[in-house]
């Protein structure tokens, strides 16, 4: 004969749902914050108190988030967080870097792939904004979900 122990258990009772289903409710708790401008109270609260600035040295805007951004971002994020607890305005101003070789190597590649070997400087200039600009509005939204 089996034994049911579980009416015999003083198991925790809790509105948490048995399974996280992180998947569906992460752009629900994203949008949530945006919606109530979460990051706009919490500096608003934070108006008149001492400022704690951290100087973000930007990656480069020229490809998708990877372990290595993920990793600075969060760690800055964490410190952000941790002064914004202790009292302090701790305003978080990303940036990037559109200038320099990565960028213009890549554009470079896609110009001769394409069978363009006569492009003159404005035209990879112009190349170069538009490449930076793709991938900036990519990472702004790669480091949303980061949270």
């Amino acid at each position: 004969m089996a034994t049911d122990y579980k009416d015999t258990l003083n198991l925790p009772r809790t509105d948490f749902a048995m399974k996280a289903d992180l998947v569906a409710r992460e752009p629900q708790r994203l949008a949530k914050w945006q919606a109530e401008d979460l990051y706009g109270q919490i500096q608003q609260a934070r108006a008149g108190a001492d400022t704690f600035i951290l100087h973000d040295g930007p990656p480069f805007a020229n490809g998708d988030v990877h372990i290595g951004t993920a990793l600075n971002k969060i760690l800055k994020d964490i410190i952000l967080r941790y002064q914004t607890l202790r009292g302090k305005r701790a305003p978080y101003v990303p940036g990037w870097d559109c200038h320099g070789l990565p960028i213009e190597f890549k554009v470079s590649q896609e110009i001769r792939k394409a069978g363009n070997t006569d492009a003159d400087s404005a035209t990879i200039r112009t190349a170069c904004e538009a490449y930076a600009r793709k991938y900036i509005d990519l990472q702004r939204e790669q480091f949303k979900r980061l949270g």
